[in-house]
């Protein structure tokens, strides 16, 4: 999944009127969270990306699991609007599918080895 297709799963879903700059920092986070906690990269490895520029980037956490991006999105316009049982819900899916990832990687890559 790049970023624009981590956008236009959100929109489609949740129409909101963020910018593409938000959005972006946003996903940044996602990404920091799968590269440091999950891929087991240094800090100066974690990927901040920039619209346009990384609009067709794809990033770090493959299908199926790809997923968590979007409902990462989709948690941060529920708080950014101050919708926060919505949040509560949107951030829980986001969790799920973090977890879901970081479980399969870790007992099929085991990204500890690696290093």
């Amino acid at each position: 999944m790049t970023l624009r297709e981590a956008f236009a799963a959100v929109d489609a879903v949740k129409p909101n009127a963020f910018s593409a700059a938000d959005k972006t920092r946003w996903l940044s986070e996602a990404e920091g969270k799968v590269a440091l906690e999950v891929l087991l990269l240094a800090l100066e490895e974690v990927p901040v990306y920039a619209w346009p520029g990384d609009a067709d980037t794809e990033l770090l956490a493959p299908a199926p699991f790809d997923k968590l991006y979007p409902a990462y999105l989709a948690a941060m316009i529920d708080f950014a609007n101050g919708e926060y049982d919505r949040y509560q819900a949107t951030a829980g899916m986001f969790n799920s599918h973090f977890a879901d990832f970081m479980r399969w990687y870790a007992l099929n890559v085991r990204p500890a080895d690696v290093r």
